[in-house]
């Protein structure tokens, strides 16, 4: 079966790789003039999933995407700097130590992957200090999401500088809309309340102070171990804002909040680079996933969580496009399609 999918970030491409492994033939169109050319073209991404307080069905579809990335992660290892190298989020404030305590509670995941360490046992393991206690996930860690893409779409049919605006035109009778926020073109999406969020992340030289990070921080913010001597800070949160120009003061505000929360860091970093562009997100903040009409299905808004979210979204559409995949309860499959902002 021949499936053309719109987009060529996380969500297309992730779907390519699923569908081809499962005996379809997967058509990407990308309008740009490389895959990965917006939000998920950075060079640096933390593959947390997105925790909650109580595991409802959101949280199982998050919690399958971490586990089913994993092997796929294992499988294309350094090819995609995968560094499972572990990611500390800190309990900064009473409210977030409720949240977290009760997702240990809820979650009911083996010590292996979650547990709650003391500001000691975080700075033991972080190699830096961490001033507050924190919900560890041992096996979380970072992965280039720019690089995985080309991974997932190695061996599959690519048309680059390709728009597409009416999907009838194109061969096959299956189509799938993943990209992003272009999806209010078409007749089919046009009334998803889609919106989109500016992220800006810096890139900086190591320093005294940082050199011996061994996981990934998460605060508000996220701080990524070395890798060849520069360390990704960031991101931005910037809904308001629509240019995807360059800023130092991006890079400034991405540092002050990670000298914040970790002010012994503080000092003068080398910025080595920076990278903006325009997260989709939905009104609920979370992805839109499912069948939109007859033979058109869509993938988009994967927010912040597009890592994980794009991977287990594909494996839930190859389930309802051919068979193969994850079969996903009807409680999930309501909450991500989007008949839930209707009414």
């Amino acid at each position: 079966m021949r499936v053309n999918i719109i987009g060529g970030g996380l969500a297309g491409c992730a779907l390519a790789y699923v569908l081809k492994n499962n005996g379809a033939e997967p058509v990407i169109y990308e309008a740009s003039s490389c895959l990965a050319a917006g939000a998920s073209g950075n060079d640096v991404g933390l593959y947390n999933p997105r925790l909650s307080a109580h595991f409802d069905g959101m949280a199982q579809f998050y919690s399958d995407g971490f586990f089913q990335a994993l092997e796929v992660f294992g499988h294309f290892g350094d090819a995609i700097d995968w560094n499972p190298c572990g990611a500390l989020t800190l309990m900064t404030n009473e409210r977030r130590i409720k949240r977290f305590r009760k997702t240990m509670a809820s979650w009911d995941w083996s010590e292996e992957d979650m547990r709650l360490v003391s500001a000691q046992e975080a700075t033991d393991i972080a190699g830096v200090d961490v001033p507050n206690e924190c919900l560890y996930l041992p096996r979380s860690g970072n992965i280039s999401p720019k690089k995985i893409c080309h991974e997932y779409a190695r061996g599959v049919e690519v048309h680059l500088n390709h728009a597409v605006d009416d999907l009838e035109a194109l061969e096959g009778d299956v189509s799938v809309l993943a990209c992003g926020i272009a999806c209010l073109g078409f007749e089919e999406a046009a009334r998803i309340p889609l919106s989109t969020v500016r992220g800006q992340v810096s890139y900086v030289a190591q320093t005294e102070a940082t050199k011996d990070l061994k996981v990934a921080l998460s605060y508000g913010g996220h701080f990524a171990p070395a890798r060849d001597g520069v360390h990704c800070v960031g991101s931005t949160f910037q809904p308001w804002d629509e240019r995807i120009d360059l800023r130092e003061e991006d890079d400034s505000a991405n540092l002050e909040k990670l000298f914040s929360v970790f002010p012994h860091l503080d000092g003068n970093y080398d910025i080595k680079g920076r990278r903006a562009s325009m997260r989709t997100t939905s009104r609920d903040h979370f992805p839109v996933i499912g069948q939109l009409s007859d033979g058109v299905y869509i993938s988009t808004a994967h927010g912040s969580y597009g890592i994980l979210s794009s991977l287990v979204s594909a494996n839930m559409l190859s389930n309802f496009i051919v068979g193969g995949g994850y079969a996903v309860s009807a409680e999930i499959e309501s909450a991500l399609s989007f008949t839930r902002f209707k009414g």
